[in-house]
């Protein structure tokens, strides 16, 4: 294996990451950086399901990119990059998506009938009035 240092970005390439093709890359990636990239996965993820989905796309991301890996940096630092990219995208997504379904508290309509703050409530009436509420979606401070 012959690694040498670019003069140009003062980098360390290893030439047989470039030469031996995108599927024995991310063969090699897979091998050694599962377990770090499952912790990124669950970093950036609370919901098991959408972990794995997380790593599902960060998995294919890197063989996809893996065809423009030039040897630039090392290939620990291409497939962190590359992770991170999709991971930040996965949480800037899911935040967008929330965001679109919250309810300003102004906008909250409360029925001239509520009882103040504190007071004694019916408990079947402030239940269904909290189902309602919920039924309507999130609500943004």
């Amino acid at each position: 294996m012959e690694i040498t240092t670019d003069p140009a970005t003062n980098l360390v390439v290893d030439a047989a990451d470039v030469s031996i093709g995108q599927d024995a890359l991310y063969e090699r990636v897979a091998a050694e950086f599962s377990a770090p990239l499952a912790r990124l996965a669950r970093a950036h993820e609370a919901d098991p399901s959408l972990q794995q989905d997380l790593l599902q796309e960060i998995h294919l991301a890197i063989w996809r990119s893996l065809s423009a890996f030039g040897g630039r940096c090392s290939l620990r630092t291409w497939m962190y990059r590359v992770a991170h990219n999709v991971a930040a995208t996965h949480v800037l997504r899911r935040r967008r998506r929330f965001d679109k379904h919250l309810v300003d508290l102004e906008d909250v309509e409360i029925p001239a009938d509520a009882p103040e703050p504190g007071t004694a409530v019916d408990e079947g009436r402030m239940l269904s009035r909290i189902k309602e509420l919920v039924q309507r979606g999130p609500v943004r401070d």
